[in-house]
């Protein structure tokens, strides 16, 4: 795979990368770039074991326990460094293959799953409606006055019995 990017056009720098934007190109690229990378993590181990080797051979006269490897450390560090990040874009162009393909994946599915989404919506909408409808009818059936007892057979309410609801305890505190 040709590794150099397209020419740039002057006014869109992503209409050099656009090629790329489906699976099979995206796989390609990045599985060159995984390949590119895993072989400089391994010429950046060589040489960080070379380095290390050298740098902790260098003992002088009067150094304590600690001097080697805290000179080591310190030239290490960047090697390390070079190794850690080659790795981390090693594993960078393994995952974006793995991503790009699930969104392309994803993308297709999407328009099934919005419309069985739609439809479920739909019908749950109906059913609620349904039951609804049911529950007004019922609760107008239920609030329709019944028809009152006359006054005359209607029993006194007794001062010291028990209260029965709330509408007794106003009656009460009214004094009626």
């Amino acid at each position: 795979m040709d590794r150099t990017p397209a020419p740039i056009p002057p006014n869109d720098p992503v209409e050099a990368y656009r090629r790329l934007l489906d699976v099979p190109s995206m796989t390609s690229w990045t599985a060159d770039r995984e390949a590119t990378h895993a072989g400089d993590t391994a010429e950046y181990v060589a040489l960080l074991a070379a380095v290390e080797g050298y740098v902790r051979s260098q003992r002088v006269p009067g150094d304590r326990w600690w001097s080697v490897w805290w000179r080591t450390r310190k030239v290490e560090k960047p090697y390390r460094r070079m190794v850690k990040g080659s790795r981390l874009t090693e594993q960078g162009a393994r995952e974006a293959r793995q991503v790009f393909a699930g969104h392309v994946a994803y993308m297709a599915t999407l328009p099934t799953q919005r419309r069985e989404q739609a439809a479920r919506r739909d019908a749950r909408r109906a059913t609620i409606g349904a039951v609804t409808a049911k529950a007004l009818h019922k609760s107008a059936a239920a609030a329709a006055p019944a028809p009152e007892a006359p006054a005359a057979e209607q029993q006194p309410q007794q001062q010291g019995g028990q209260v029965r609801g709330i509408n007794e305890l106003w009656d009460r505190r009214r004094g009626a």
